[in-house]
């Protein structure tokens, strides 16, 4: 009660103020050269109307809402003004459960996220007595509650006189506008306070900045924001997320800076990575001995296959057949099939030791994260060196 009382005072004396030709504001209606342009607030008028259905009060209410808009339009308090054919354009079915709205804050509130503007206003006309009463509506998040007051014009009936024609309906309104023109100065005046700017310094450019919950950018932000506490949360793959709450004033900046700490490896991922190459190599390395051994052999059945063809030819020639080999050729022979001897199961062994590498190699790994420990009777040649036990009956 005592803060409605108050608030009534605070705009009530303004009108006093005018009617005894002072100045109690102590300050101009013109903005501060400090303000910047990008940190002025941004508003929406949701529209003056009659809060009853007497012809004068709509009429009223339709001048008001011109000066008002006239009002904010010639101070330049405000960065942008949404005027009110654009918020019922805007708001569309919600419009008139907007234009309903006084004290409810979560009502306003939901219009200016809507309406994407930082203040929300709304004013009545309602015929009270001789003159009317003027109510005010404005939402500022700032603000735990709704901003409330209303200014009578305090109009005194007209006492009649015969043969003397009264004040004309036109020159009323002309009186009330002028009444109510403090009024309307300082409710522009409680909703302009300007707004501050957050400047996020962040070192990882691909860092993604959220602020007040709401996604911002990625790297380095700047955003206005309303004065008051919020919240800035950076996140980035591989680190730690980095939140900090900041108080932002009104016409002001507030740099955070950024930094990111790298979340721990997981040693479990250690062996995956170092796989790869390790297998990658065994199967060369198969692949290369299966080959050498395959060649080998290869070149050892030709050598006996030509050391045989030169055997039986020297045999025909014993036996009266006149044939083509010459002294070298006869010589050669039993040099060819004793290469043929080795390469044959030299090349067989490399051949079968490259098709095990690979079976190996390619043979499904170990659970990640397990380890071997050998035991020390497990111990492979403990003297040192290395040892290849082969074992086989010829």
């Amino acid at each position: 009660m005592r803060r409605s009382l108050l608030t009534l005072l605070f705009f009530a004396l303004p009108a006093l103020a005018q009617e005894f030709e002072l100045d109690l504001s102590g300050e101009s209606d013109e903005p501060t050269a400090e303000v910047l342009e990008e940190l002025k607030p941004t508003i929406a008028v949701i529209g003056v109307s009659a809060a009853d259905k007497e012809d004068v009060s709509a009429s009223r209410a339709r001048q008001l809402q011109a000066e008002f808009l006239k009002q904010l339009t010639d101070n330049n308090r405000f960065v942008t003004i949404t005027e009110p054919l654009a918020v019922k354009t805007q708001l569309g079915d919600d419009y008139a459960r907007v234009a309903a709205c006084s004290t409810d804050y979560s009502c306003f509130e939901s219009a200016a996220k809507k309406l994407r503007v930082d203040r929300v206003v709304r004013l009545t006309v309602e015929k009270r007595g001789a003159g009317s009463f003027v109510e005010f509506f404005g939402y500022d998040p700032a603000f735990p509650e709704i901003v409330h007051a209303g200014q009578d014009s305090n109009e005194k009936a007209e006492k009649v006189f015969v043969g003397v024609a009264g004040k004309s309906q036109a020159a009323k309104d002309k009186e009330f506008i002028k009444k109510l023109w403090p009024f309307l100065q300082q409710a522009q005046k409680r909703l302009a306070t300007a707004n501050g700017k957050l400047l996020v310094d962040n070192a990882d450019p691909s860092a993604i900045v959220a602020i007040d919950g709401q996604e911002a950018g990625v790297g380095n932000v700047e955003q206005v924001v309303q004065r008051g506490v919020h919240t800035v949360k950076v996140t980035a793959p591989g680190f730690k997320p980095f939140e900090k709450t900041v108080t932002v004033d009104p016409n002001a900046q507030v740099e955070v800076k950024v930094t990111l700490e790298a979340l721990p490896i997981d040693p479990a991922t250690m062996p995956q990575i170092a796989e790869a190459p390790s297998k990658a190599g065994g199967i060369i390395g198969g692949l290369a001995l299966a080959a050498v051994g395959a060649g080998a052999a290869i070149a050892g059945v030709l050598l006996a296959l030509d050391a045989q063809g030169t055997a039986n030819q020297l045999r025909d020639a014993q036996s009266g057949t006149v044939v083509d080999v010459t002294r070298a050729e006869a010589k050669a022979a039993p040099v060819k099939q004793l290469a043929a001897n080795i390469l044959i199961p030299a090349g067989g062994v490399a051949l079968a030791g490259g098709v095990t590498w690979l079976a190996v190699t390619l043979a499904p790994s170990a659970p990640t994260g397990t380890t071997k420990v050998l035991e020390p009777s497990e111990s492979v040649n403990p003297g040192g060196g290395a040892m290849l036990k082969v074992g086989g009956r010829f």
